[in-house]
């Protein structure tokens, strides 16, 4: 992809990253609102009264530091407001773990506190900024509720009356370390150290999580929006494949290909004195169908150019049977068009005739187009040779001419099934308009008049309605 519309993917997909981060916001805040209503709702059957009363206006308060940066989501700086108040958050929480309930006196010292497991909380609080899809939230939330726990056990430990450290004569004293350990005023510092770790911890792989998700789903944009461009033209495996492989679309290289060109023969007098809209809607009926039969063959529709259209076979991979996939394919579309036809006739529209060219030679590979648009096309003298073997099934009559090149070769393929060829019979050599020397080819059945009715002889516009031309 070039590298200006690669920016304007990028940029798209940044402004939807955007969008999900500030939808992340809103939707954390209403998680953290269910979580906190549980919360108050458990409080309140089991923790008495006037007891209760702090944990809800610890509750509330909490509320608001995440409705805050809920309402603040889509102002200039919103970022900084997370960011600001994922320290309130953390320093919240952190106060509402270690300071007692003053409404209720256990008679505990306030060292205890660190032993009831209670930054386990300080987990789920980490986890809830995962929602916010953004790596450096994560990491910056961990580092918040890991700093400000630590500040509250230092706080502890830094206390006249608090035992700090590790317990003594641990490798050798069992009985000390008990005694210290089991002391009220102990403050374990080797646990605070394990809390912080395992905090940063989970941040990081939190972090990194988020990461993988957010680059996932750049591939994944990527890869759509390549597949979207080349679904136009190419048959979905093939564009599949070229939606993983696309740096091959960059490189020009030398093939034997089989060219193929369709159009519809008087088109001038079928679309003159219709309305615009009836014109558009039989070209792309006409288009659908052809692209159809392109595909089912294993072809790639390399272009359209009015009514005409232009297949490859073996542009992007050579095949075993390319130029017999070619001459399938122009017969498949003389079938549909038949079918077409017998179905226009019913509703008293005339019927459609097409030409169809096909050659088999050397050509150019690779993407031609500009810095903002690929057209992966081949050029060269097989696909002038393929458009003027197209355009002389008018002095012929016959609805397909091929090269005698795309004959040899088809038997080549097909070995012992060269019957699949048996309708086409030699018609000489005939000189191409625009090219020196003539061509040896090859003409399907016997001539056949190709020139559709001319427009007297269609009926009433108006009375047909326009989506029938696009009836399968």
């Amino acid at each position: 992809m070039n590298p200006r519309a690669r920016w304007t993917g990028d940029a798209n997909i940044a402004q939807a990253i955007v969008r999900a981060e500030r939808n992340g916001i809103a939707f954390s805040f209403q998680v953290r609102a269910l979580v906190l209503l549980i919360v108050a709702v458990w409080l309140a059957l089991t923790v008495p009264m006037p007891r209760v009363l702090y944990w809800h206006g610890m509750i509330l308060l909490f509320l608001l530091s995440g409705f805050l940066p809920y309402r603040m989501r889509h102002r200039a700086g919103w970022r900084w407001w997370l960011a600001g108040f994922t320290l309130i958050d953390a320093a919240l929480l952190t106060t509402i773990l270690i300071l007692p309930n003053p409404f209720f006196d256990t008679g505990w010292p306030i060292q205890t506190q660190l032993r009831f497991h209670n930054q386990l909380y300080l987990f789920v609080f980490l986890a809830c900024a995962l929602l916010s899809y953004s790596p450096g939230m994560v990491l910056w939330t961990g580092l918040c509720i890991a700093a400000t726990w630590s500040v509250g056990t230092w706080l502890i430990a830094g206390l006249p009356d608090s035992l700090a450290g590790l317990p003594q004569g641990l490798g050798g004293d069992a009985q000390g370390s008990l005694q210290t350990f089991f002391e009220p005023h102990f403050v374990d510092l080797n646990r605070w150290a394990n809390e912080v770790v395992m905090l940063l911890i989970v941040a990081l792989v939190g972090a990194v999580a988020v990461w993988r998700a957010r680059r996932l789903l750049h591939r994944q944009i990527d890869s759509e929006r390549a597949r979207g461009h080349l679904s136009r033209y190419f048959s979905p495996d093939v564009a599949d494949r070229l939606a993983r492989e696309g740096s091959r679309l960059d490189a020009s290289e030398q093939r034997q290909v089989g060219v193929l060109f369709v159009d519809i023969v008087g088109f001038t007098g079928l679309s003159e004195g219709q309305s615009a809209e009836r014109v558009v809607a039989l070209l792309r009926s006409f288009r659908t169908r052809m692209a159809r039969c392109v595909f089912a063959h294993g072809g790639t529709l390399d272009k359209y150019v009015g009514d005409e259209v232009m297949a490859t076979f073996g542009s992007l991979d050579a095949g075993r049977r390319d130029a017999a996939n070619a001459i399938a394919c122009g017969l498949a579309m003389l079938e549909e068009i038949e079918r077409w036809s017998a179905k226009r006739r019913q509703r008293g529209a005339p019927a459609i005739a097409v030409g169809i060219g096909i050659h088999y030679g050397s050509c150019v590979v690779g993407n031609v187009g500009s810095a903002s648009q690929i057209e992966f096309t081949c050029i060269g003298d097989t696909v002038n040779c393929a458009q003027r073997l197209e355009r002389l099934t008018r002095e012929l009559g016959t609805p397909i001419i091929v090269s005698e090149a795309v004959i040899e070769k088809a038997r080549d393929e097909l070995a012992g099934e060269a019957d699949a060829l048996a309708g086409f019979t030699t018609a000489g050599r005939h000189a191409l308009r625009g090219r020196l020397g003539d061509m040896a080819i090859w003409r399907l059945g016997e001539p056949t008049p190709l020139i559709a009715p001319p427009p007297a002889a269609q009926t009433n516009p108006s009375s047909t309605p326009l989506a029938s031309e696009g009836a399968a």
